[in-house]
């Protein structure tokens, strides 16, 4: 392939997913020196991760999706696992995962977390928690009103809907950078929350301990109680590519409402 610099982007969905890292290209991306190539994987990521390791990882996540289907082996036609300095991964948060086996019940989240954490080799891993819509599921300005901040996990089968019902933003299309930067605010005083703070993390504690790995950790000590936190893999990969910079320009609120509402 050509000398430029490429970027994969693994999701689960062939509509929304897309739609949303096409936002997100054209809103941070635009000028960058470099191309982002958007593969839906056509299946979820305990079975793309299943098939990485029963090979030891030794076969590259690149090829494993050129074998999966006749879409992504024509998309990329020419590349090879060399081509892209970076791979991402975003899924949705399925804890009614049945087709993994006995041998990888024991937490296979939290495995795929650990196989999945450098983008410069096997890739980084970023969970939507309980699906992709949660990045429409917010208010300007607000972590939440306590109970929308949760989904009982009897009622996922509804959180589509649902979402869509709450959101002053429904359509990713349209997002602009001011958009962006609000979810990117209530992103923050979310996951602050999520880690028990009543202030919104300083930026250094949150590249400290809310990593992908540490967040899901949390979020299975909600699920032990029978719901989900919402919480979005987008912003939260945002966040990480851009750091500090990103943090301080579009967190406004040094406290979120979990003391008033009573969280």
């Amino acid at each position: 392939m050509a000398d430029r610099d490429y970027k994969a982007f693994i999701v689960e969905g062939e509509v929304r997913e897309p739609q949303i890292i096409d936002n997100i290209s054209k809103v941070f991306f635009a000028h960058g020196d470099f191309k982002i190539i958007t593969l839906p994987a056509e299946e979820n990521i305990y079975m793309l991760w299943k098939k990485l390791k029963a090979d030891d990882f030794d076969t590259d996540i690149i090829e494993v999706l050129r074998e999966s289907s006749d879409v992504i082996r024509e998309q990329l036609t020419g590349f090879s696992r060399d081509d892209f300095s970076e791979v991402y991964l975003f899924f949705d948060y399925d804890i009614h995962q049945t087709n993994l086996g006995k041998e990888d019940d024991a937490d296979a989240v939290a495995q795929m977390l650990k196989s999945f954490d450098n983008e410069t080799e096997n890739g980084k891993l970023y969970i939507s928690y309980p699906m992709v819509e949660s990045l429409r599921d917010y208010s300007t300005g607000e972590c939440g009103n306590k109970e929308a901040c949760y989904v009982a996990v009897e009622q996922m089968t509804e959180y589509k809907n649902a979402s869509s019902v709450r959101s002053a933003n429904p359509h990713f299309r349209e997002y602009d950078y001011e958009i962006w930067k609000d979810i990117i605010d209530v992103f923050a005083m979310r996951v602050s929350c999520l880690f028990g703070s009543v202030d919104t993390l300083e930026y250094e504690r949150y590249s400290e301990e809310a990593r992908p790995y540490n967040i899901y950790v949390q979020e299975e000590k909600k699920r032990q109680k029978g719901r989900v936190f919402v919480l979005s893999a987008f912003p939260e990969f945002l966040v990480d590519y851009y750091g500090v910079k990103l943090w301080r320009t579009c967190v406004k609120h040094k406290k979120n409402r979990r003391k008033i509402q009573g969280c």
